[in-house]
């Protein structure tokens, strides 16, 4: 379609109205004037729009009577799709269970959606990681003289790495209380007031503090006698995994024991076992002994038993199941070189569950490990030697060339001046502190992993923290995306 616009003329050549109308005056021809020219007139194409037509309603169709209705398609009814297998829970249950027990593993996979929410928080599905994983991971350890000064140290990298503030320690109502941790196990901590003389039981992922009160017979001071206790759940002991639910072993019956002895002077050592089913304290047991423990050491479960360090590297054993108290001699074969101080032995756990010892050597950086053995031809109990960790072979040489680097006039056998301030059980892990920072040493691997920086002398007891870090159902949502997104900033 064309539009015209107007009438183009040239100069000196007038239209008249009658050529305007179409026509055209001419004379004889071919002698005669020639024809005046009629204007062509101009056009130019229509713009055409782009937009696409409306296509008519079939409803539109239907009411115009002129256009016949289209006959009715009926149309199969369409099965229902195969379900996929995430949509199966008991599948999706059995997927989540292999998930590894890192902190940010549940955390994470929670945040998916609600109904991943809903089977990870479930108990029973949390008692199921538990049993599947058997030994929760070591979290980080506890470190510093009293609850006023004890921080949470992680050991684990990022994403696993727990912030400190998640686990602050409980502090005393009173600034003439004195508290003291002396020992984490099955996700419990163990602290003594010997100003009101009770025991506190705390769980840190839940804040949750239970107090039970010093053994009526125990009439001593805290200059007086030097304490120590340690707990136990009573259903991990026992390996009742089935009733035990990981991370929720203040809400079973545990086990609470309790050691004591004379600062000056010790001619004996007591013992009792309090059991929380009956709210009471057992017996008052008794040994012979020529030397006091550690108060700063924590004891170790082997066996049935626990197990205490006594000054000069002696042991004291004091037998749950039998509730018998007495004291294990040192290796006489094991020489301690460089001087000899509570930080040179370590009491650690065997593959089988059994009781050993670390022995430290300064001069040469090695730890020998011995075990306690019977011997089945006499029929007596020693210890055997095991094997020697070199620890100068462990340290990454990035950490040493670093620090040589920063300090050049700094010796070498300064920096690798090591002791050793602590151990776990669940993961086998002896904690190694140096003037360069805080070490892990895991014993079946011999992998030594640096979790502090330092460039000075600070040594001190650290208590190690192991528990499975799960979300639980009665965490808030917007704390558990705050949990997320810490991870992610680490990812």
């Amino acid at each position: 379609m064309r539009v015209i616009l107007g009438w183009i003329s040239w100069p000196g050549q007038p239209i008249s109205p009658a050529q305007h109308g179409g026509e055209t005056k001419s004379s004889s021809f071919p002698f005669g004037d020639q024809p005046q020219r009629i204007p062509t007139p101009v056009t130019f194409p229509r713009r055409r729009c782009h937009r696409p037509h409306p296509t008519p309603h079939p409803s539109n169709a239907l009411s115009n009577h002129s256009i016949a209705a289209p006959a009715m398609i009926r149309r199969r009814p369409s099965s229902p799709a195969p379900a996929t297998p995430l949509e199966d829970d008991d599948l999706l249950e059995e997927i989540l269970l292999r998930l590894p027990p890192h902190p940010s593993s549940l955390p994470r996979a929670s945040a998916v959606c609600a109904r991943w929410r809903r089977l990870l928080s479930d108990r029973r599905f949390l008692r199921r990681f538990g049993k599947h994983h058997r030994k929760p991971p070591l979290l980080g350890c506890f470190s510093g003289v009293g609850c006023r000064n004890t921080v949470f140290n992680p050991t684990l990298p990022a994403p696993d790495r727990i912030p400190a503030a998640r686990f602050p320690a409980p502090l005393p109502p009173s600034s003439h209380e004195h508290w003291d941790l002396v020992g984490c196990r099955h996700g419990l901590a163990v602290i003594l007031n010997p100003q009101r003389k009770e025991v506190i039981l705390w769980h840190p992922l839940t804040g949750h503090q239970r107090r039970v009160p010093y053994p009526p017979w125990f009439t001593g001071n805290r200059t007086s006698h030097m304490h120590h206790a340690s707990v136990l759940c009573a259903a991990a002991a026992a390996g009742e995994e089935d009733g035990h639910m990981p991370g929720e072993c203040h809400l079973h019956p545990f086990k609470l024991a309790f050691v004591s002895c004379k600062v000056l002077e010790p001619t004996e050592l007591c013992a009792c076992l309090y059991m929380s089913e009956s709210a009471a304290w057992g017996d008052m047991i008794t040994t012979p002994t020529t030397s006091s423990i550690y108060n700063g050491m924590p004891a170790v479960m082997a066996g049935n038993a626990l197990c205490w360090l006594l000054r000069g590297g002696n042991i004291l054993e004091f037998d749950l199941k039998s509730e018998r108290l007495g004291v294990i001699e040192r290796p006489t074969d094991a020489h301690v070189d460089g001087g000899e101080t509570f930080w040179t032995w370590q009491l650690i756990r065997t593959e089988d569950g059994g009781l050993g010892l670390a022995v430290l050597s300064k001069p040469q950086l090695t730890i020998q490990l011995w075990e306690r053995k019977r011997n089945c031809a006499a029929g007596v109990v020693g210890w055997e030697p095991q094997r020697t960790i070199r620890l100068n072979k462990l340290f990454p040489s990035t950490v040493l060339g670093d620090v040589l680097q920063k300090f050049p006039r700094m010796k070498l056998a300064c920096i690798t001046e090591v002791v050793m301030v602590g151990y776990d059980e669940d993961a086998n892990v002896i904690v190694l502190a140096t003037y360069i920072g805080d070490f892990t040493l895991r014993l079946d691997q011999l992998r030594l992993t640096r979790f502090t920086r330092r460039y000075c002398r600070d040594f001190k007891t650290f208590y190690p923290y192991s528990s499975f870090y799960t979300t639980g159902d009665k965490m808030p949502l917007h704390y558990l995306y705050l949990v997320i997104f810490y991870f992610n900033l680490f990812w």
